[in-house]
């Protein structure tokens, strides 16, 4: 072999050594600054501790009968009378075939009056089309039975 060749092996075995060296071995010396000390205090589980009354809650939440939803049967629709306020039937879309008159309220019956001299119970349709499900002091609330709509007569 030439002389050349055996100088060049040998400065590539010493750089490859050189490199090991430094990616395994280079200050890879144990940290003596932290000691393991055992701990004093010791952290209390978060667990809250519950009580005869909470137990005796979570129990009736549990054996309370949940109703069985039937996707079968026709839904009902549920309006909250109290909720129905000016600033939301503002910006329901109005009828504007009627014109609401007012309310008549008794023990049996809730009776709406429209300008065209048109009286009828709450309950009732305008045209076979629109269903009167409430009436307020100042609208009287209808469900547009082709589409399915909420309207304001005012």
């Amino acid at each position: 072999m030439n002389k050349r060749l055996i100088v060049l092996l040998l400065v590539l075995v010493g750089v490859w050594a050189i490199a090991i060296y430094v990616l395994f071995f280079y200050q890879k010396s144990p940290v003596t600054g932290v000691t393991a000390q055992p701990r004093e205090q010791v952290l209390q589980p978060l667990i809250r501790r519950l009580t005869d009354s909470d137990i005796e809650r979570f129990r009736k939440n549990v054996e309370a009968p949940k109703p069985i939803m039937d996707v079968f049967e026709p839904y009902l629709l549920k309006v909250d009378k109290e909720q129905l306020v000016r600033q939301a039937l503002s910006q329901v879309e109005p009828l504007s075939k009627y014109k609401f008159k007012g309310y008549f309220v008794s023990e049996n019956e809730n009776f709406v009056m429209f300008s065209n001299g048109i009286l009828k119970p709450v309950g009732s349709t305008l045209e076979d089309r629109y269903l009167i499900i409430h009436a307020v002091s100042f609208a009287a609330i209808v469900v547009d039975l082709l589409t399915g709509n909420l309207l304001v007569v005012k």
